[in-house]
């Protein structure tokens, strides 16, 4: 890597004559290049190529350190604090957080403090920033099958880390440059199936119009790669009011003082989360599907008890 980390890009005999790597030009030595190369980009070095009629075709590599090696960041005393305060109360669980305040040059390492938040760090967060990062495509696959994705932000809510992401049309690759807006939709990480894959950067337009402040819904319910549906909860006369006043949506007043609301659903979970909150004060009327999405919660947690 710090060979290749050069103005001047090098050809294969370059690098085994400069580099004491490889031991000659044989086929052999060719093959350990190829996985050595292969390493490095699977380590996220992206290993830029070119040719030329002076090298009679010879390809030659070169690292683009804009590519790979993090500028200087210019932070201010404060600011460096603020990170390392940040990084002492909410840590992953892996050792990302001090290497990355190494690299950014923070000091010896985070300053005490309080441990206010542990976040699980998992396989596809790394892909996901590197997508995010190059502005290319995402391959993965959720709910059964593959999605290609433009990454538009990663966001931690309710103890699980979520995706927002154009999901692009499966025929193809979009050109590069061309836009990809359209509907965001929410992923959640940990449900996704298998590995997640990173295309060639591809300067997809992202548009104009995301707002990375107000990706995530605030409401719970909301937060997840669902389909919509609208449920109806018949609430009792005792919570009525308190439910009437935290979600809305009331949809029929009966004349025990209970009530009839509508909710909108994404999140099945945070559904039943919600509604498992509100006891026997609550009953699931509609749609069918969570209503036995519920039933069928309830039956394996008491054969499980």
């Amino acid at each position: 890597m710090l060979l290749l980390d050069t103005p001047r890009a090098l050809t294969f005999d370059d690098i085994v004559s400069g580099s004491g790597l490889y031991q000659d030009r044989s086929e052999a030595s060719r093959k350990a290049f190829e996985r050595d190369k292969a390493s490095l980009r699977s380590m996220g070095v992206e290993i830029a190529t070119e040719t030329s009629e002076g090298d009679r075709g010879a390809t030659r590599y070169t690292i683009d350190p804009d590519e790979y090696f993090l500028p200087d960041l210019d932070l201010s005393d404060e600011e460096r604090l603020a990170l390392q305060l940040g990084a002492a109360m909410v840590q992953l669980d892996t050792s990302w957080d001090d290497e990355a305040l190494q690299k950014i040059g923070t000091g010896a390492g985070p300053v005490a403090g309080a441990v206010i938040a542990e976040v699980p760090s998992l396989d596809s967060l790394p892909p996901l920033h590197e997508a995010m990062r190059r502005r290319s495509h995402a391959h993965f696959g959720y709910h059964g099958r593959s999605r290609q994705v433009v990454a538009l932000g990663l966001f931690y809510r309710e103890g699980n880390w979520y995706l927002a992401a154009h999901e692009v049309a499966p025929q193809g690759d979009e050109a590069p440059g061309e836009d990809a807006s359209g509907p965001t939709k929410i992923f959640r990480v940990d449900r996704i199936e298998g590995a997640v894959s990173v295309g060639e950067p591809h300067g997809v337009d992202v548009g104009a119009d995301f707002d990375a402040a107000n990706a995530m819904p605030s409401d719970p319910l909301l937060i997840g790669g669902e389909s919509e549906v609208h449920a109806r909860v018949l609430v009792d006369q005792m919570i009525a009011p308190r439910v009437e006043r935290q979600r809305g949506g009331v949809v029929e007043r009966r004349a025990d003082g209970s009530v009839v609301v509508e909710v909108a659903v994404r999140n099945h979970d945070a559904f039943r989360s919600w509604v498992l909150g509100l006891r026997d004060h609550a009953v699931v009327l509609e749609p069918p599907a969570l209503v036995e999405d519920i039933v069928a919660w309830l039956r394996a947690t008491a054969e499980a008890s």
